[in-house]
């Protein structure tokens, strides 16, 4: 983990896993907890959630507000490394080629600080899609209903947090949608109003696709979801280890 970083990840991570609220200082150093957010602890100065919806319980509300404050941390260790290494970097390269990197920046950002008034989780089943699916739906993007994304059940057993990074594997093996801070961004994708009415979209999903538009369609590559979830996984593991868990292309 880079000691730029160390201190202030570690901190907040004890303070995000005691309660999703944001560290604000008052004059006298105490800490007050208010409303959820990261500030910038994480990078994030003005962090956006979407609505939970009625249909979830405690304790989908519970793990899905973890889901989301990983969700900060993967992208904000991916945000440092922009700024620090720029696309001269080479996991920068493996998976953005020549990309720009201003538009790789811009899709951070507007992942985590844009608006997401309208967004809306749900924990009801409503399409029949999670029964339908068991086992293999942990989530879905309601087309009749854009703004709207579904949670199954299988997302509470399936996905797992950012502390067993590393942990279950490579990530080219078990995939970056295996936790669920990540998986909740390409979920994000999803939502017109967050994917740029399409611009960001999933053109590639296969592993041997995703490396290949970074080598030869860079211009695309900076557009589609999974190689911003397999960078992001793969910064997120340097920080883990100094070599990093993507395992073998």
């Amino acid at each position: 983990m880079r000691t730029i970083e160390t201190t202030s990840f570690a901190a907040a991570s004890l303070i995000l896993y005691a309660s999703a609220s944001p560290v604000i200082y008052n004059s006298n150093s105490t800490i007050e907890l208010q409303s959820y957010s990261m500030k910038e602890t994480l990078g994030w100065t003005r962090p956006t959630f979407p609505e939970l919806y009625h249909t979830c319980n405690e304790t989908n509300n519970r793990m899905l507000n973890a889901a989301f404050q990983d969700s900060l941390e993967a992208t904000a260790y991916a945000k440092s490394r922009l700024l620090e290494y720029g696309s001269d970097d080479f996991t920068y390269k493996r998976w953005f080629g020549n990309g720009s990197i201003y538009t790789v920046m811009g899709v951070l950002d507007n992942l985590m600080e844009a608006s997401k008034d309208g967004v809306l989780i749900r924990c009801d089943d409503a399409d029949g899609l999670c029964a339908a699916n068991p086992g293999y739906y942990a989530g879905h993007h309601r087309e009749t209903a854009p703004m709207e994304t579904v949670i199954c059940d299988y997302f509470y057993t399936s996905k797992k947090p950012l502390s067993m990074f590393c942990f279950e594997g490579a990530i080219v093996d078990v995939g970056p949608k295996h936790y669920a801070g990540i998986d909740m961004l390409h979920r994000y994708l999803h939502i017109p109003t967050i994917n740029g009415e399409g611009y960001i979209g999933e053109y590639a999903e296969e592993l041997e696709e995703i490396v290949e538009l970074a080598e030869s369609n860079s211009t695309f590559a900076v557009r589609n979801v999974d190689n911003y979830l397999y960078y992001i996984a793969d910064v997120y593991g340097s920080s883990v280890t100094p070599s990093g868990c993507l395992g073998t292309l």
